[in-house]
């Protein structure tokens, strides 16, 4: 389990994240992520009965995204709030599958330094 400062409790908070954070969906889970001012990083989970009508099911799921993201927690930029929604084949989904997912989460948050522009893609700015 998360320590308590890094697990986003309160409805408020969920409601934030989830009308002004920016959606990004992976194989494993989508999330939600929002940068506020604050110096901690929290997560939240919704993981649906869709995925599984047992709890058990839906628990497991959970704490193997935990046991991921304590190792992880100082990666993240210091104020995100971030919201898994779980899928399906996070149900079958091995410890180290997992982590691939959440190094690509967490290499979008932290994008490569822009690259100096050559000549050849002046004409492709979008």
């Amino acid at each position: 389990m998360l320590k308590k400062i890094n697990r986003i409790s309160s409805r408020k908070e969920f409601l934030e994240v989830k009308n002004k954070g920016q959606l990004w969906g992976g194989f494993l889970f989508g999330s939600l992520c929002l940068v506020t001012g604050s110096e901690d990083v929290k997560f939240g989970f919704i993981i649906s009965k869709k995925i599984s009508k047992r709890a058990v099911d839906r628990n497991r799921i959970k704490r193997k995204i935990c046991e991921v993201l304590k190792n992880k927690i100082n990666e993240f930029n210091p104020g995100m709030r971030i919201i898994f929604l779980a899928k399906k084949s996070l149900l079958e989904a091995k410890q180290d599958e997992l982590e691939r997912e959440i190094d690509k989460l967490i290499s979008k948050q932290n994008p490569p330094p822009d690259k100096p522009e050559s000549s050849l893609d002046e004409g492709r700015k979008f």
